[in-house]
């Protein structure tokens, strides 16, 4: 799990990331990393999963298929979630609105294999 942890440590070194999050089908939290510990990362996790539940009702009403990653922006910052393939865990990314959204994306493309291959 170490490396896990230096993966999301790495993750919120990004300008404007407040916190990383490893949260799996469940709610659970596996992993996480913030900036501050003002953050209740197990209530994010378990909004996290009903969110996705929402957004997999209607992917199956559209029938456009499974989610694979998802992104909403409010006011002052930005929840990007990316599902693993195997749909069991979620990496889950908290930012600020002056965050460069397209380097988040390509980071949590470039750490999901990685992190995959520790758990």
């Amino acid at each position: 799990m170490s490396e896990i942890s230096e993966l999301l440590s790495t993750l919120i070194k990004i300008d404007g990331v407040r916190a990383a999050a490893l949260i799996g089908k469940d709610g659970f939290v596996i992993d996480h990393k913030s900036r501050n510990g003002n953050i209740d990362i197990e209530t994010v996790g378990a909004i996290v999963i009903g969110g996705l539940h929402s957004s997999e009702s209607i992917g199956n009403e559209l029938d456009v298929g499974k989610v694979e990653q998802s992104m909403v922006e409010y006011e002052n910052g930005i929840i990007f979630s990316r599902l693993f393939s195997d749909g069991n865990v979620i990496l889950t990314v908290i930012a600020d609105q002056s965050a460069m959204l397209g380097n988040i994306r390509y980071q949590v493309a470039k750490f999901v294999p990685e992190i995959q291959k520790q758990l």
